[in-house]
């Protein structure tokens, strides 16, 4: 077997060329609609005679049609965790171990402001990242809030003055919580 020439040049190709290959295929081979200059695209649908003719409106595909599912989200999500019981150290239990978990406590656990509150709820708060958010809120109601069916809902205005700025999700534990789940 003969020596392999691999000269600075040959390698740069070779590298370039493999680099290539991998784009295309991670990229697939092409796309199916026809970019214009003004950025639109151009749908080509068939006509009463079979043929194809551009369309004006583009309908989306089955991949464009639905959003990517959004991954929840645990480690270092900035949360925050209301007393709406009687229950001295509720709140204070469940910042804790939703910390073992991952999350950050934006504040320390603190009561709710009305009480009692009967349901337990998550708020996540709205803006850029309202749908990770909710996301998120819902996997900390169903996985962590065990025993109690809790509501998920957009941070309400009532709580925005007793939540820190950087919180995402806010966790108001109701009576129902409490029941389920006593201090230890």
């Amino acid at each position: 077997m003969g020596r392999v020439n691999l000269s600075p040049a040959r390698l740069a190709v070779l590298v370039a060329l493999v680099v290539g290959g991998v784009a295309i295929i991670l990229n697939g081979f092409g796309d199916d609609d026809a970019v214009l200059a003004g950025g639109g695209t151009e749908v080509v649908e068939p006509t009463e005679s079979g043929s194809a003719s551009p369309s004006g409106s583009a309908s989306p595909s089955a991949s464009e049609s639905a959003p990517p599912e959004l991954a929840p989200q645990v480690d270092g999500v900035m949360i925050q965790v209301l007393n709406g019981t009687s229950e001295v150290g509720l709140a204070s239990q469940v910042e804790d171990f939703l910390e073992g978990k991952g999350y950050v406590a934006a504040l320390p656990a603190a009561d709710a402001a009305q009480k009692p509150v009967t349901t337990t709820i998550v708020y996540f708060r709205a803006g850029d990242d309202a749908e990770q958010n909710e996301v998120d809120a819902d996997h900390l109601a169903a996985r962590f809030l065990k025993g109690v069916e809790a509501q998920v809902k957009p941070l309400s205005a009532a709580l925005g003055s007793d939540v820190a700025p950087r919180t995402q999700l806010v966790v108001l534990l109701g009576t129902d919580y409490a029941e389920a789940n006593p201090v230890v």
